[in-house]
């Protein structure tokens, strides 16, 4: 029997990133269904994260016939199914059986292009389960139909965080940005795995990461002046943000003046606002 016949799916995680998907100031999610078709085309989450199941899940997934299988956007987890219904698990799965993957960066830029401030003692939860030390307004993993963009309010706290790094083995405590735990049955019946009567659901979760958006300093070392946007702008692989020299600087410039658009290499923070230096 084929594999699509003997497995289903049974949960998928589709992660996206705006700084790949925007195109300029085009937003990924204002664009018809063809240009974003175009612009996932060329997208891989390779180019910034790693996605793995941890050691304690892996065994998991052997025990009950899964197989966790990467995507470009991120991964999916079939199980086999009985011969005689594809949404009915072969092995019944219990409602607390929780699968947690961990996710590494390994793009060093990512924090420059990345529309959220990291720290140092805290990692971020993608999850349908509150842990029992975070407050009420922890913040579950969106689906996939969410118009729901990744920020701080996804980090846990320092007491969260040790007890989700104690869980995982030596091997692998280094280097961790944040961790994907799911439970079969959510807090939510929105965010179920598996039906009440054990039948698979097959949910599509979301972590969808913004863009940052910087204020753009140009900085003319012949001349020692600087002069920098009014508003901040947005940073993307693809596209061009245009500079309108009468209308983007305090005072105008130039109508002919002409600007290019920075790198995400040089980025700096003063108090709370960032700034992309580029050098004219």
């Amino acid at each position: 029997m084929s594999f699509a016949n003997t497995y289903g799916l049974l949960f998928e995680v589709t992660l996206l990133h705006n700084y790949f998907l925007n195109n300029g100031e085009k937003t990924f999610a204002s664009m018809s269904s063809a240009d974003k078709e175009k612009m996932l085309q060329k997208f891989s989450i390779d180019a910034f994260a790693t996605i793995t199941p941890t050691l304690e899940t892996n065994t998991v997934l052997k025990n009950y016939k899964m197989i966790f299988k990467k995507s470009k956007t991120g991964f999916r987890v079939y199980i086999k199914v009985k011969e005689t219904d594809e949404t009915d698990p072969f092995i019944k799965i219990p409602v607390d059986l929780k699968l947690n993957f961990s996710i590494t960066i390994n793009d060093y830029q990512f924090e420059n292009y990345t529309n959220f401030d990291f720290a140092l003692n805290q990692v971020f939860l993608f999850g349908n389960v509150k842990p029992a030390t975070e407050p009420v307004t922890f913040k579950y993993l969106p689906k996939i139909d969410d118009n729901k963009l990744i920020s701080n309010a996804y980090l846990v706290s320092e007491k969260t965080t040790a007890n989700l790094i104690s869980t995982l083995q030596p091997s692998e405590q280094q280097n961790v940005f944040g961790l994907i735990s799911l439970t079969v049955q959510g807090d939510n019946s929105s965010e179920n795995i598996v039906n009440d009567i054990g039948k698979m659901i097959s949910p599509n979760f979301k972590i969808h990461f913004d863009n940052r958006k910087t204020l753009w300093k140009y900085i003319n070392r012949k001349a020692g002046t600087e002069i920098k946007t009014n508003a901040a702008k947005p940073l993307t692989r693809s596209g061009f943000v245009e500079i309108d020299p009468i209308t983007d600087f305090t005072p105008s410039q130039p109508a002919e003046s002409q600007y290019p658009n920075p790198s995400v290499k040089s980025i700096t923070k003063i108090n709370s606002d960032y700034y992309s230096e580029i050098f004219i």
